[in-house]
């Protein structure tokens, strides 16, 4: 006979236990393929920079916070308290991230919703202007966030990535004596029509590798 103290001994696993300890985020155009993988098979981490990811760099401590709201749709009957049927219409996902360098050209057209391509810093004064549009029109990106957590022997790798995501909205940005200048951006994401999904997430890491069987998954073969 099972005791309690016994199932919650083979249930409760500390080695699961996770928090991302270090996170980088990098964006791209809707041109460079979201990778399949964030491990070569030598067992390396992929050159994010190569495939054409540009990276966003320091962070707020508030890191990345990634929203998902789900809306449904119910169906009462006569003679029920209860929903007999409840289905859901919509799922509403976004990432939040307060950026803390400033002046990067790949990220002022994010934040500005324009395209400086043609800009140019002058050589003498490393003046550069931008002209920030009336109207945005804030392009579709790629968007890569990869964190961390434990020593190289043990180490976790988490992943998400996004097809497709569009700046919304962006919070004030304060000039003071006080703290960096930074600004909130958040992040609206579609489903992609290459990948057939909104998010793509990614586990892996020497961590992951030693705690499979309390995973769950069947490792694939060689």
């Amino acid at each position: 006979m099972t005791t309690f103290d016994e199932m919650r001994v083979g249930a409760d696993k500390r080695g699961l236990v996770r928090k991302v300890q270090k996170a980088v985020a990098c964006i791209a155009p809707l041109t460079v393929v979201l990778p399949d993988a964030l491990f070569l098979p030598t067992g390396a981490l992929i050159d994010v920079k190569t495939l054409g990811f540009k990276m966003i760099g320091l962070v707020t401590p508030d890191g990345y916070k990634f929203t998902r709201e789900v809306e449904s749709s119910a169906v009462d009957a006569m003679g029920y308290a209860s929903n007999i049927r409840e289905d859901t219409t919509k799922v509403l996902r976004s990432i939040t991230v307060t950026p803390l360098q400033h002046g990067q050209k790949h990220m002022s057209e994010l934040r500005m919703g324009a395209d400086f391509s043609g800009v140019e810093q002058d050589p003498v004064t490393g003046e550069i202007v931008l002209d920030e549009p009336d109207l945005p029109i804030n392009g579709e990106y790629r968007l890569l966030v990869i964190g961390v957590d434990g020593p190289a022997a043990a180490q976790w790798v988490m992943g998400r990535g996004y097809g497709v995501v569009k700046l919304t909205t962006t919070g004030e940005e304060a000039w003071g004596s006080e703290g960096a200048i930074s600004s909130e951006l958040n992040l609206a994401v579609s489903t992609d029509e290459e990948i057939g999904t909104p998010v793509r997430h990614y586990l892996g890491g020497t961590g992951a590798l030693a705690a499979n069987v309390d995973l769950g998954y069947t490792l694939s073969t060689p």
